[in-house]
């Protein structure tokens, strides 16, 4: 109760103006069900936010994201923390405690026997999907007129994976399906690092480099030799009537050098937009492509969306996936939607198509 009261405090500082920072807070939910081979899944779930920002008053805004919880398909019970879990359990034998008390005035001993179960707490780990960010408050950004710089332990840099072909938005659409027999590697591209963007001339730029690009804790030796770092970079240039995106990631983790090359562009066509891109990623198992596509349009008031991908890695059988999205708005916040997933290029006896129907709101 204490810490619920201390939280409501603190929000409660913020709206009436006595606390400096804008606090942003966001929720929403949703309402999904798959239809995979012969089954049909269910899955409801939502997701709550927290955001924190501050004018320094001299030109930089710092900001910081809050603690935020969400479903995950791949729980237990939709909700999990990031990593691993402990879970403590109670083992013993039931044991007797006998006390001998004596009352003043009356004769003979009055005995209470207190029966009490002693047990030896044991633990174990759970691993399971990261529904509940732990590594919040753990990023913070400096923003000014010439940039924003982050730095953070859970820092994202995978500025290559450039491919448009999966537009897909609920992860329960394409949970189940068959094993890929040839898929793209990025490498190790989420750690301890720092991130720095900025535009200049209608162009951006964004840099990444991380000192420690595996999980663990955020303080550590950064001189140690058996941390690995990555390090990206990312510019989007304009031309013509494309837009443009290049990007380079190189992870040099020893005995898994990953070096990744990504470009993408899109353009008007039709009613819509076309976007195709190209991904190729070399390291030590097989150098993998991969070719993807997608237009997206609108019917009316619906959204539509059509991706397509193909990859292809030494050695192995092409994957090539079709996905398919659309999404009409039912009033402020709320909106029902249906997707579509075929791939062919899977593991023997893998399902390779699935679909979805759900409906989401936000608050």
């Amino acid at each position: 109760m204490k810490k619920l009261i201390a939280i409501v405090s603190v929000l409660a500082a913020g709206f009436v103006g006595t606390a400096k920072a804008d606090i942003t807070m966001s929720a929403g939910s949703s309402l999904e069900m798959q239809s995979i081979g012969s089954s049909t899944n269910l899955s409801i779930g939502g997701s709550l936010g927290f955001k924190f920002s501050q004018d320094l008053g001299n030109g930089i805004t710092v900001s910081m994201q809050g603690l935020s919880f969400g479903n995950d398909v791949d729980a237990a019970d939709n909700i999990a923390t990031d990593g691993a879990a402990t879970v403590v359990t109670a083992q013993g034998a039931l044991t007797s405690e006998t006390n001998t008390l004596g009352l003043n005035g009356l004769e003979g001993t009055n005995e209470y026997v207190n029966t009490v179960s002693l047990a030896a707490a044991t633990s174990s780990s759970i691993s399971s999907g990261a529904s509940v960010d732990s590594d919040a408050f753990e990023q913070i950004s400096f923003a000014t007129a010439n940039g924003t710089l982050t730095y953070g332990s859970d820092v994202e840099i995978d500025y290559a994976d450039l491919g448009v072909g999966d537009v897909l938005s609920s992860d329960l659409t394409d949970t189940g399906m068959g094993t890929a027999t040839s898929s793209l590697s990025l490498g190790n591209t989420t750690g301890n690092g720092i991130q720095y963007a900025t535009s200049f001339g209608g162009t951006s730029l964004t840099l990444g480099y991380l000192m420690k690009n595996s999980s663990g804790a955020d303080f550590f030796d950064t001189s140690a030799s058996g941390n690995s770092n990555t390090m990206a970079i990312k510019t989007a240039i304009p031309v013509g009537p494309l837009s443009a995106t290049v990007a380079y990631t190189s992870d040099n983790t020893a005995s898994a050098t990953n070096n990744t090359f990504g470009i993408s562009t899109s353009m008007a066509a039709g009613n819509g937009t076309l976007s195709v891109a190209y991904v190729s990623s070399d390291n030590q198992t097989a150098d993998v492509s991969q070719i993807s596509a997608k237009y997206a349009t609108t019917l009316g008031s619906a959204s539509l969306a059509i991706g397509y991908s193909s990859t292809d890695a030494a050695g192995s059988t092409n994957t090539n996936n079709t996905t398919a999205t659309i999404s009409q708005s039912v009033g402020t916040g709320a909106s029902v939607f249906a997707e579509f997933v075929n791939s062919d290029g899977v593991a023997s006896g893998g399902e390779t198509s699935a679909v979805l129907l759900g409906s989401s709101f936000a608050f």
